[in-house]
């Protein structure tokens, strides 16, 4: 078994698969190296797979599936995942090119954004109609009126909020901004509101005051530039159905299936984020009890029960399983479900075991994302269906991969020093690796060779975004450089940039793009980004 320690980088860029995920309940983050393999064995050379998921959630899967080259198309019944889905699975890193320019590009205008957000934050001004500061959050932080306010939020975090969404709304309403630059914006703020929540995972409660809580919570929010996916990869499809209808209308290769596990509604724990979705001023009871508290103590929507789920009854997720597991149109099923969820494992294969087979079952064990770890064993199983039965690893071989699978993921999106060997990794202008990766070669090669390949490429990473920035430049005036590999340098650029924190290597950037002579695309992202951060 390979074991490897993991160390953060001090360049560390963000990466498409997991930039501003919102952790929901049955998150497969944990388990996405898993399924990388399962889908990289499913699919074809040289064909492209039609993946659809009924049950995106964060995106997180879709994400992997487009990362992976397939066609996606995912949908999800909650409307605060529609627009996160939107905007990860549909867009590209271009897209932001023609977006925002009115405002002197995406920077400037997140910049803006942040600046109206704080300055309401700091001075309670600048808000027309008080909402999550006025029914989710208390008055003063320092002085909370126990039982009597709710403490979702810090009162500065719900007085940016309240500011940035009702100036997005106001923008788009005044045809100021696009229906597509909206929800850009809304999928930032999203992120923030799950992000920033006094909450252990679920808006259905809050914890009772703001003391010995993590950092994240109490700091003032701020929005942040989305990594869209690379332009090589395909446009995906997004939609707002409920499953069994998704399903029934969608023919694909791959179906993959989350569906929820337990009696927890995500309407009902997410209804926060559909309400900042909404913006529809849904307004909780603020009735209180013969003691002077809070009746609704939670301020639940009302309306969460029109997206309910019958996978989430004790009743009905036996009738739900056989009703979506009759409509599907796919060469291969892959299911994730716990072991503690509502339908047993068994019942599971014998309802697939109707109209799809030969079964696999891979059984993984998930490590939880934060929050108090259980004592018990918690395991994920992975149902495989389909035509033909999946040539997959042996499993214990398939976790002696999985370290150095994780690894090349960690510097896929890193700036290297010019390998000289690109036999199993591809690369542009010699700093940049090609992706979406060569899943056939990764995972047919002799793990000591690709052991090998990895540790050699770690040592060629470029961990100082100054180092990194003028190797990018480099690139960028070689002669030979073709339009779509100089387009990948540019970006690359903006996204060093982008994911500096400290503000006087943001200037020293700055001063060396300027010296450096640079036009063209980047030239004007980079005067955009000036005017984001001074």
């Amino acid at each position: 078994m390979l074991f490897y320690k993991e160390e953060q980088l001090s360049l560390a860029l963000i990466d498409y698969n997991n930039d501003q995920l919102i952790s929901i309940i049955g998150s497969k983050r944990p388990i996405l190296d898993h399924l990388k393999m399962v889908f990289a064995n499913l699919q074809t050379k040289g064909k492209r797979l039609t993946f659809i998921d009924p049950f995106s959630g964060s995106s997180a899967v879709s994400r992997l599936a487009r990362s992976m080259n397939m066609l996606v198309k995912a949908s999800d019944i909650e409307s605060f995942a529609y627009i996160i889905n939107y905007v990860y699975l549909t867009l590209n890193e271009s897209s932001l090119d023609s977006l925002f320019h009115s405002y002197g590009g995406i920077d400037a205008f997140y910049a803006y954004l942040n600046y109206h957000g704080l300055f309401a934050a700091k001075t309670s001004e600048g808000i027309n109609r008080p909402y999550l500061s006025r029914y989710y959050a208390p008055q003063d932080d320092e002085n909370i009126k126990l039982g009597k306010e709710r403490l979702y939020f810090t009162t500065q975090n719900a007085r940016f909020f309240d500011a940035v969404r009702e100036e997005i709304e106001s923008l788009w309403l005044e045809n100021r901004i696009s229906g597509v630059e909206k929800v850009i914006a809304l999928s930032s703020l999203l992120y923030q509101v799950s992000l920033r929540a006094n909450t252990s995972g679920t808006f259905t409660s809050y914890h009772k005051n703001f003391n010995n809580l993590r950092a994240r919570i109490k700091e003032v929010s701020q929005l942040i530039v989305p990594t869209l996916a690379t332009d090589k990869l395909l446009a995906g499809e997004v939609y707002q159905q409920d499953a069994l209808s998704f399903v029934t209308s969608h023919s694909s290769d791959i179906c993959y299936l989350d569906p929820p596990s337990s009696v927890v509604q995500y309407g009902n724990s997410y209804h926060l984020l559909n309400s900042v979705a909404k913006w529809d001023y849904y307004e909780p009871s603020s009735e209180l009890d013969e003691n002077g508290l809070l009746v609704d103590k939670g301020g639940i929507r009302k309306d969460w029960k029109q997206s309910s789920s019958s996978f989430c009854s004790l009743k009905d997720a036996d009738k739900a399983f056989i009703q979506l597991f009759g409509a599907i149109d796919a060469r291969y099923i892959v299911l994730t479900y716990p072991t503690n969820g509502i339908v047993t494992a068994e019942r599971i294969v014998e309802l697939l075991k109707s109209r799809h087979h030969p079964i696999q079952i891979i059984p993984v064990y998930k490590k939880n994302q934060g929050g108090i770890q259980s004592k018990k064993q918690n395991i994920e199983q992975i149902f495989i269906t389909g035509q033909k039965e999946v040539k997959y690893f042996l499993f214990e071989e398939a976790l002696e991969r999985l370290p150095l699978l994780k690894r090349i993921d960690s510097i896929s999106s890193a700036i290297f020093k010019k390998p000289s060997d690109c036999s199993l990794f591809k690369f542009t202008a010699s700093v940049l690796m090609d992706l979406p990766l060569d899943n056939e070669s990764l995972y047919l090669v002799a793990i000591e060779q690709l052991e090998n390949r990895v540790n050699e490429l770690e040592s060629l990473v470029c961990e100082d975004s100054l180092a990194a920035t003028t190797l990018l430049i480099e690139a960028l005036n070689e002669q030979n450089l073709l339009s779509e590999a100089k387009a990948r340098v540019e970006k690359k650029i903006v996204t060093v940039l982008r994911s500096e924190s400290d503000e006087v290597k943001k200037r020293e950037l700055l001063n060396l793009l300027k010296e450096s002579n640079i036009r063209g695309w980047v030239k004007k992202s980079v005067e955009s980004f000036t005017k984001g951060i001074l």
